[in-house]
């Protein structure tokens, strides 16, 4: 009678660890899944990044580097990830330019595939008010 209870006490508190164990593991998978997001930033060249070091404009450097085989890329708040899709019809139009990009981070974070972009003006922040 006792091993018979036992193991009706043991089958429920099993089922129960289990059901924790899978609600965990696909709360990891939601996380880890990448998910297409916006991000405001600019597009520029692998050789400059973030800093273009010709003279003259930013549109003017990333065409310049792309056409000597840099690749496009795109600086997010200092980071640069490398745009997957190069073949993206409106890079060589916004080389260089303030973009509002809707994309797909690598699970590496290295890079982006980009599903649209567009122009934008680089948004103006608040001044800090003196005390």
């Amino acid at each position: 009678m006792k091993k018979l209870q036992s193991l009706l006490w043991a089958i429920p508190l099993t089922l129960a660890l289990a059901a924790q164990a899978y609600a965990q593991a696909k709360t990891k998978a939601a996380k880890a899944a990448p998910t297409e997001k916006t991000y405001y930033g600019d597009i520029s060249d692998s050789m400059c990044g973030a800093t273009h070091k010709m003279t003259g404009s930013p549109v003017e450097c990333t065409k310049a580097c792309v056409k000597n085989n840099a690749k496009y890329v795109f600086v997010y708040r200092g980071k640069v990830w490398e745009i997957s899709n190069q073949d993206l019809a409106d890079l060589p139009t916004l080389a260089g330019e303030h973009v509002r990009l809707k994309g797909t981070r690598s699970a590496d974070g290295k890079s982006i595939t980009v599903a649209a972009l567009n122009e934008s003006t680089p948004r103006k922040r608040a001044a800090k008010k003196s005390p």
